[in-house]
């Protein structure tokens, strides 16, 4: 069974389409949460980009971070995390260039992760570098 994330939500909304068990250990979901209205207003998961491009994937955060930019409201917030292969939430933290592009937008305190029940920060101090940099 899918862990829910642990939020008010009064829309309609599945998490199935976003967990795949062959990817779920790299794969990381966002949702985009009013949290005025309590409904996710949009989600989605990280991606891979392929060979023929100058980026190894596109991250969760820079996905909702764009739209929050096209889409602004200050009541959204930004959560991230990744599902084990059982459906249990697993927290995520931004990497160095998520930490780096939210702080740019002013985004820093609107990104968040889950932690058991509760919220907190996905922003930390002294935040890894990628995978994908970290092979560079």
């Amino acid at each position: 069974m899918l862990e829910i994330p642990p939020l008010l939500i009064k829309n309609k909304v599945s998490f199935e389409k976003l967990h795949d068990i062959e990817s779920c250990n790299v794969s990381v979901i966002w949702i985009i949460y009013n949290k005025k209205k309590k409904v996710i207003v949009n989600q989605g998961r990280s991606r891979p980009c392929g060979v023929n491009h100058r980026k190894s994937s596109i991250h969760a955060e820079q996905k909702a971070i764009e739209y929050c930019r096209k889409n602004y409201s200050r009541n959204y917030e930004i959560y991230i995390w990744r599902y084990n292969k059982a459906g249990q939430i697993k927290r995520k933290y931004s990497c160095y260039a998520c930490t780096l592009l939210a702080q740019k937008y002013n985004f820093s305190n609107n990104i968040y992760t889950f932690y058991g029940s509760r919220r907190c920060s996905a922003i930390i101090n002294n935040p890894p570098l990628s995978l994908c940099y970290q092979m560079n």
